[in-house]
C-alpha cells in the first residue's frame, strides 16, 4: 500500500512538472548524444570523491543509452536524435545491441542521423543503422575489413629459458596454444577462418540494408578502402559531408533552425513518464571477466590469458544469493559477458545458478563473448538469449603448465628436491612433469570435461552423442548456436529481460525498472538446496603462474 502510495505521488508531481516544460515552452528537435569507447552494458560509478574532485566522469553504458532512447521515443515533440559516433571500441555483440535500439527508436518515429568522427568499421556499422550518415568533409571511410595479428611466443620463451605444457581436451581448445607453438595449429585455423567468415557475412548485411546495396557491392567497396569522404557520398556509403558547425543548417526544418540540445539540457525538457508500482521485479547480475576466485576486481594492467577485469566467484555467489533471498525479486537475469576461466571458481557459480533456478526462473543475457566457463555457468539457465555476433561455446577445458627449469638453470640457480608421493611434482612450475605426472594431468582435465559435459546435457537436455560434436572447444557465433540448440533465442538484454517477466509470470514490459547486484561485502551462506526439485595484480599473477586447469576461450571477439 505504501508503495502504491509513493507511485501516486510521484506521478502526480511528474504531471504537474510537465505541465510546467509546456509552460515555459521548451523545445527540442534534437538530442545530440556522444557514443564512444567500449559501450559496456553496465558501468560501476567511480567514488563520489573522484567524480567531485578529480572530475571523473561516469562512461556512457548501453543500458544508460536504452533509457535515453526511451525518454526520447515517448516525447512527440521531439523529431529525431543526432548521434555523434566518435572512437567507438565495443564488441560485435554490443554493437549488433546498439544498432537494434537505433532501430527501435526508428520504428518509434524518430529521425536518427550518425555523424561519424570515427570513420573506421565499427563506427561505420553502427551509423549504418540511422536514417542518414554524414561525415567531415576531410575525413576518410576506413573501412578496410576486419583483421587479427595472434602473437606466438614459443620461440621468445625459449630465448630466455621459459616454456610451457598445455594438456587439452581437443585441438579446438586452443587457449594456451600461443605459449607452446610457433604457428597456428590447423584447428583452430579452420575455426577462426569459419568465425571471420560469419563476422564479415554479417557486417555486409547490416551495411548492405542500411545503404540498400548488395553485400557484394559493399565487399567491393570495402576491398577499395579507404575511400575518401567525395567518394564515400558519390557510392551511396555516406548521405552527406558537414562540418559540425554546418549540422545545424543540414537539420533545418524548412526556415526554421532545429533546437538541438545535449543530453544534460535535453533531459530537463522532455515530458516525464509516469511509472507504475512494481511490486516484484527482475533482478540482473552481471559476469563480466575472467572468471576467477574470490572477488571481482579489475587490475591496473592487463595479464595475459587474465585480462584486466575479474569476475570473481565469490562476488557472483553472493549477488545471486541476495537475488534468492530478495521477496521482492520475481526472477533473475545472468548477464555474461566473459570468456570463462578457472573451472573451479566456474563450477562454484553454476552451483549456485542450479540452486536460485529451482525457487525462480533465471535467464542468461550474453554479451560479446560467453564462452568457455561463460556457457558452463549458463548451462542450467532457463533460457538463454545471445546475440547473432556473440562468440559462445568452447565447452572443454585446458591445462596451462609454465615451466621455469631453463631460466633457472640459465641464472645459475641449482634446486634440490626433495619428495615424497609418486606424484608430488604435479604442480611444481620448476621441472617438466614426468610422463606418470602427464598422465595424471590428462585424466584429470578429461574428467572436468565429463563434468562439463554433464552439466551442458543436463540443463539443455541434450544427449551426450548430440553434445559431443559441437563440444571439444569448438567455438560458434550466436546464429549458429540457436541452431545447435545452445542457445533458446537471438536478442540483447531487453528481449532476456521480456523471457524472465514472462517465465515469471509479471507484465510484459521492456522498460521495467531492473535490480542490478553485484554482491557487495554482505557474506551470505547458500541456502539449503530444496529437496522437492530435481536436481590484485600478484593474486592475478599467481593464478597465471600456478598450474591450473582453465575454462578458457582464446579470444575475447573477433577484430
Amino acid at each position: 500500500m505504501v508503495g502504491i502510495v509513493v507511485v501516486w505521488i510521484g506521478n502526480l508531481c511528474c504531471a504537474i512538472r510537465n505541465l510546467w516544460r509546456r509552460a515555459l515552452r521548451r523545445r527540442v528537435d534534437y538530442v545530440r548524444l556522444a557514443i564512444g569507447g567500449a559501450l559496456p552494458e553496465f558501468v560501476a560509478a567511480p567514488p563520489w570523491w573522484q567524480r567531485r574532485f578529480l572530475g571523473v566522469r561516469v562512461p556512457l553504458s548501453l543500458s544508460q543509452l536504452r533509457r535515453q532512447f526511451a525518454r526520447i521515443a515517448a516525447d512527440p515533440q521531439v523529431r529525431g536524435v543526432l548521434l555523434t559516433i566518435d572512437g567507438l571500441a565495443a564488441g560485435w555483440a554490443t554493437l549488433q545491441s546498439l544498432r537494434d535500439e537505433i532501430g527501435r527508436l526508428r520504428a518509434r518515429g524518430k529521425h536518427v542521423v550518425a555523424y561519424l568522427l570515427t570513420p573506421d568499421l565499427i563506427g561505420y556499422y553502427a551509423a549504418c543503422a540511422a536514417n542518414a550518415i554524414v561525415v567531415p568533409p576531410t575525413a576518410f571511410l576506413n573501412i578496410v575489413g576486419l583483421r587479427s595479428e595472434v602473437p606466438f611466443l614459443k620461440d621468445a620463451l625459449a630465448k630466455v629459458g621459459l616454456e610451457a605444457e598445455v594438456e587439452a581436451v581437443s585441438p579446438y581448445k586452443s587457449a594456451g596454444e600461443q605459449f607452446v607453438r610457433s604457428d597456428m595449429s590447423p584447428e583452430n585455423r579452420a575455426q577462426l577462418e569459419r568465425l571471420f567468415d560469419l563476422r564479415f557475412a554479417q557486417i555486409l548485411q547490416a551495411i548492405g540494408a542500411g545503404r540498400a546495396k548488395d553485400p557484394a557491392e559493399v565487399q567491393a567497396l570495402i576491398d577499395r578502402a579507404p575511400l575518401s569522404a567525395r567518394a564515400a557520398l558519390e557510392h551511396g556509403l555516406v548521405d552527406a559531408l558537414r562540418y559540425e558547425d554546418e549540422l545545424e543548417e543540414y537539420l533545418k526544418l524548412g526556415t526554421r533552425a532545429p533546437a538541438i540540445l545535449d543530453w544534460p539540457q535535453a533531459h530537463r525538457a522532455l515530458r516525464l513518464q509516469p511509472t507504475r508500482h512494481q511490486r516484484r521485479l527482475v533482478a540482473v547480475v552481471p559476469v563480466e571477466g575472467t572468471i576467477m576466485a574470490g572477488q571481482s576486481r579489475t587490475l591496473p594492467i592487463p595479464i595475459p590469458l587474465i585480462g584486466v577485469q575479474q569476475a570473481g566467484a565469490e562476488s557472483i555467489s553472493q549477488a545471486l544469493r541476495q537475488a534468492e533471498r530478495n521477496r521482492r525479486v520475481a526472477a533473475v537475469v545472468l548477464y555474461i559477458n566473459s570468456r570463462g576461466g578457472d573451472a573451479f571458481a566456474s563450477d562454484l557459480i553454476w552451483r549456485e545458478v542450479l540452486r536460485v533456478r529451482q525457487t525462480k526462473p533465471v535467464v542468461v543475457a550474453m554479451g560479446d563473448v560467453a564462452a568457455s566457463g561463460g556457457y558452463y555457468i549458463a548451462a542450467p539457465a532457463a533460457a538463454i538469449v545471445a546475440q547473432p555476433g556473440t562468440l559462445t561455446g568452447s565447452i572443454g577445458v585446458v591445462l596451462l603448465r609454465p615451466i621455469l627449469a631453463g631460466m633457472l638453470e640459465r641464472a645459475g640457480i641449482n634446486t634440490v628436491v626433495l619428495s615424497r608421493g609418486a606424484h608430488s611434482g604435479l604442480l611444481s612450475i620448476n621441472q617438466p612433469p614426468t610422463e606418470s605426472e602427464r598422465l595424471a594431468l590428462r585424466e584429470l582435465i578429461f574428467s572436468i570435461y565429463a563434468d562439463f559435459k554433464q552439466r551442458v546435457c543436463e540443463g539443455r537436455g541434450l544427449a551426450e552423442d548430440q553434445l559431443e560434436p559441437i563440444a571439444g572447444g569448438r567455438v560458434w557465433m550466436g546464429e549458429e548456436a540457436l541452431r545447435l540448440g545452445l542457445v533458446d533465442q537471438l536478442g540483447g538484454l531487453p528481449e532476456a529481460l521480456l523471457r524472465a517477466q514472462e517465465l515469471a509470470g509479471l507484465p510484459l514490459d521492456r522498460n521495467a525498472p531492473l535490480v542490478l547486484l553485484r554482491g557487495g561485502r554482505e557474506k551470505l551462506p547458500p541456502q539449503p538446496f530444496p529437496l522437492n526439485r530435481p536436481a590484485d595484480i600478484a593474486p592475478a599473477l599467481g593464478a597465471l603462474l600456478w598450474p591450473r586447469v582453465w575454462a578458457l576461450l582464446p579470444f575475447d571477439a573477433l577484430c
